[in-house]
């Protein structure tokens, strides 16, 4: 066969051409690419959402699929030189453009105080990862084209190259919702993807070519926004999957300052080295999840109470509640510091010490509570802020809400939010403290 077909559970098959992109096949097999079948996409969601357990290389074989797709939509429209050109780049960097994700994806980023962008350059670069090898045959510049594709500062490129893969629309977000509605079994990720991938269309602007829609892709791109809101509402922020990362990187805290204080923490070696502060490439890539479940399971054992007691409560799925802080009096610059102390001290009081190790704070960045919010000035409008549609009448694109209503609600300037996770064995109590709190003059 000259294709080489890969079953997908989203859209049931997935091909490469192996006389056009067989690199892509070789790309599939190289052991930085294969790692992500041990990254859970979704990190922790699957203690709340059991079905959860898909991965991170599924996801960007869809982004793969979607991209080829996409390419194929702009040749039909016009033999353009400058997307001919653009192939082997975007298609190298929708497959390996979460390749420096970390155990349980974006979580541990705050554990391992890493970017996974930055790990997936460094990753794409080095001469010691097949990754790089299997690109620089197919071109010696490819690896550090497809480096600066990925790094969101870097403007070397055609705009629109960037945007297909990370914009406000693009072929990532495109796949995920879909994907994780379905292993969630969620189902609020359904929107009219093909109409989207159908109508797009490059734009000629001053800063270069833009990525815009046709007016007749309007209510599909609405159902896309809707989608986006309602995943990060009830599958990615998610009360009890907050609760357990919150825990887990508790966990990691407490342990960090362990071995920073010169104790016995029963280190795997992997995490041993990365945490020496002397780590490379191949150090890191050796973390994956095993080794981080590995690592936890270590920690049931150690003589501090509260790492032992905390890596237990992980592994058993004994979960902390949320608890919402009473209201405040200056809602301009809300202050928690007050509340927050006197809840430390009630679960302390209940035998939970020490209480930064059993009293966590989530607070929740304004972005991530309304996952699209546009830029208002038209003129710095682009994919990367916001989604425009050709609209007839109008000379240039415009942001889609201002011509669609019902999206405004979700649009308007986000705000962020604070929330406590403490024990369960303490809920009562801090419910109650929750409810007749007054605010200390």
């Amino acid at each position: 066969m000259s294709t080489k077909v890969i079953r997908d559970p989203l859209y049931n098959y997935i091909g490469i051409d192996r006389k056009r992109d067989g690199w892509l096949i070789d790309l599939l097999d190289c052991r930085e690419l294969q790692r992500l079948r041990r990254i859970h996409q979704l990190g922790v969601s699957n203690f709340t959402y059991p079905g959860a357990d898909h991965n991170r290389l599924v996801h960007s074989l869809g982004v793969l699929h979607l991209t080829l797709q996409a390419l194929q939509h702009l040749k039909n429209a016009s033999d353009d030189e400058q997307v001919n050109q653009a192939r082997a780049p975007l298609l190298a960097t929708a497959l390996v453009h979460d390749v420096g994700h970390g155990p349980f994806s974006h979580l541990f980023e705050p554990c391992l105080g890493i970017d996974h962008e930055e790990w997936s350059k460094k990753i794409i670069l080095s001469e010691d990862c097949e990754v790089n090898k299997v690109l620089s045959k197919v071109a010696k510049p490819l690896p550090q084209t497809v480096a600066e594709l990925i790094d969101s500062n870097n403007n070397d490129h055609p705009t629109w190259m960037k945007y297909l893969i990370s914009s406000q629309l693009d072929m990532d977000r495109l796949d995920y919702l879909r994907r994780d509605s379905l292993f969630t079994g969620a189902g609020y990720g359904h929107f009219d993807w093909h109409r989207i991938l159908s109508t797009f269309e490059l734009h000629e602007q001053n800063s270069g070519r833009d990525i815009v829609w046709s007016d007749k892709a309007k209510f599909a791109i609405e159902e896309f926004i809707f989608a986006r809101y309602y995943m990060y509402q009830n599958v990615y922020l998610h009360k009890t999957t907050r609760g357990f990362e919150k825990m887990i990187e508790a966990m990691w805290r407490r342990a960090r300052k362990l071995y920073n204080d010169g104790e016995k923490v029963s280190l795997v070696p992997a995490v041993r080295r990365f945490w020496s502060g002397d780590s490379d490439v191949r150090d890191y890539l050796q973390i994956e999840e095993f080794t981080v479940l590995q690592q936890i399971q270590n920690w049931t054992e150690n003589n501090h109470a509260s790492l032992s007691d905390l890596a237990k409560r992980f592994l058993a799925r004994k979960r902390f509640v949320a608890i919402d802080p009473p209201p405040v009096k200056n809602q301009l610059i809300p202050s928690y510091k007050k509340w927050e102390g006197a809840l430390k001290r009630l679960v302390e009081k209940n035998g939970f010490t020490p209480g930064t190790d059993y009293c966590l704070r989530d607070e929740l960045k304004a972005k991530y509570n309304q996952p699209y919010f546009p830029e208002t000035e038209a003129d710095e409008q682009s994919a990367k802020n916001a989604i425009r549609v050709k609209v007839d009448g109008e000379s240039k694109p415009v942001e889609i809400s201002t011509i669609l209503d019902r999206l405004k609600p979700i649009t308007k300037k986000p705000v962020g939010r604070v929330r406590y996770y403490v024990p369960k064995e303490v809920e009562l109590a801090a419910r109650k403290l929750a409810k007749d709190w007054k605010e200390p003059k």
